[in-house]
Parts: structure tokens; sequence; C-alpha cells
């Protein structure tokens, strides 16, 4: 009887083991997506170089109600509608005001006037090449084959239905959140401001945030996650970008930062979203599968 006591015992305590096993196990599962999505949601890196030197400069006015405080960039009400109707797929309970980026300096601050002559000393020391460089860049943004060859992952041109349709889907989000910025800051160009810079594109839109450097650096945050050893180079091509939008004179310094800081908080937003995770996830695999396959093929063709 005692023995059969002891057993009765032991096996009550093993029970309750299993129980306590049991729900920890199903609590680690259930938090899986939250630590998946915790890895994924990255700090913004600080601000440093020129931008770090403007924003110490003040970005108040230099007084109330002066006239160049008062330019802002043309409203079309019917433009606005039309680029907004395109809803967000992802992000669908998100608002423009959930994003917290800063305002631009007024355009009589000490830090505007700082940002137009270093734009002023660009424009005055940019060369052929630098332009033809920055133009390019502009107008051919690197596709996920592209930026695959880039990296070494495969060595020919990759068809990337999944990761085209993701970028799709997260441009058209990126266009309903940017556009809303720009209506609300309606910055004026820095053309407006200092007739002496000849900017090397027509502007149709608002200065801020720039969209090229905004989609530049969503491409660097979502690829970061696909290659996270080349983040550095994500990174650099982003800024990149952000220099030669400078170059071409269309956009201030704070403009650039201004994208860096909403693309940050965006494809953060995006990886918070289940429905984008799942999509990312399928991304991932098919970037494994043609890593895989362009290895393949080097070792073949060695042989």
């Amino acid at each position: 009887m005692k023995i059969l006591a002891v057993c009765t015992a032991s096996l009550k305590r093993h029970a309750k083991f299993l129980k306590c096993t049991s729900l920890v196990i199903l609590a680690a599962l259930n938090l899986a997506p939250i630590i998946a999505f915790a890895q994924s949601s990255q700090p913004l890196s600080p601000v440093r170089g020129n931008y770090k030197t403007f924003a110490s400069l003040g970005a108040a006015p230099k007084a109330a109600n002066l006239d160049v405080d008062k330019l802002r960039f043309p409203f079309d009400q019917a433009w606005a509608d039309k680029v907004l109707s395109a809803k967000p797929v992802y992000l669908t309970n998100v608002t423009v005001n959930d994003f917290k980026i800063p305002a631009p300096p007024a355009n009589s601050s000490p830090q505007t006037r700082a940002e137009l002559d270093y734009l002023l000393s660009l424009q005055y020391s940019r060369t052929l090449e630098d332009i033809t460089t920055s133009i390019y860049m502009s107008d051919n943004p690197e596709s996920p084959s592209d930026v695959g060859r880039l990296i070494g992952y495969w060595t020919d041109p990759q068809k990337l239905p999944l990761t085209d349709s993701l970028m799709d889907k997260v441009e058209r989000d990126g266009d309903y959140f940017l556009w809303s910025l720009k209506f609300k800051y309606a910055r004026v160009r820095p053309y407006i401001i200092e007739p002496r810079i000849h900017d090397l594109e027509e502007s149709r839109a608002s200065s801020y945030p720039s969209g090229h450097v905004t989609y530049a650096y969503i491409r660097a945050f979502i690829y970061q996650e696909l290659a996270p050893e080349f983040t550095d180079f994500f990174n650099a091509r982003a800024y990149e970008m952000s220099r030669a939008r400078q170059i071409i004179g269309v956009h201030y310094p704070s403009d650039c930062e201004g994208s860096r800081i909403f693309a940050r908080q965006f494809v953060n937003m995006l990886f918070a979203n289940e429905k984008f995770r799942q999509d990312f996830e399928k991304v991932k695999q098919e970037w494994a599968s043609k890593k895989q396959g362009g290895a393949n093929e080097s070792v073949s063709a060695r042989k």
C-alpha cells in the first residue's frame, strides 16, 4: 500500500509537470508571431552627418508672419482625391497621423538657409558624371531581381512573382501615406525660396518628404530582412538616392531625412500587420529557392 501511495503521488507530480510544460509550449507558440515581429521592428539609426548639423541650427521662423513662411505648394483637391482613392492593402487601420515625423523647418529658419547654401555648393561643384548618375538613379529604380544579382544571390535575371506582387502592394500603401504627408505639409521646392538653385527635374509635387528617397529606404529596410548580411549595402544605396536628389536640386536635406524617418516607421508598421507577414514569409521562401538555385548553377558551371 505504501508503495502504491508513493507511485500515485509521483504520477500526480508528473501530470502536473506535463500540464505546466504544455502551457509553456502553448504560450511560446502564441508568442512566436510577436517575437518574429519584434525581430523585424527595427529602431531608426541616429541622425548623423550634415543632417545632424543642419538640425542643430534651429527650425523655427526668424520672425512672426514673414511672407516667405506663408509659401505653400499649390494644392489641387481633384488631384488629391484621385491619388488618395487607391486605399492601402495592408495598413488599412493606420492613419497619416500615426506617423510621427518632424514638420519641415520653416522657410525663414536658419536650418533652411543652411540647407539652401549646401544645395548651392552642390550645384556649383556637381560634374556631368554626378548629374548623369543622379538622374539615371532617379529614373531607374532597381527591381528585386536586380538587387539579388547585385549582392550575388544569383547571377542571371530571375522571375520573382511573389516578391514583385508584395512590393506592388507595399508601393500602393506607401503612395497613400506619402501623398497624404505631401498634402499635409505642402512644402515648396528649394528653387522657390532660392532662385539661384537650378533644379534639373520638373517638380510636380510638394517637397516633403521625398518620394524617391522614401522608396529607396522602404526597399532597403525590407531587403534587409531578406538578406541581413547586406544591411550596410542596402542603407548605402538608399543614402546614394538621397544625395542624388540633392545633387539634382529638387530636395532639401531635411526632405531626405524626413523620408528616412517615415520609411522606418512605415516598414515597422508593415511587419506588425499579419497579412503582410504572411506574404513576406512566402517571399523569403522564394528568395531562398532562387538563392539555392543560383548556387547550384555556379557549381555546375565549374564542372
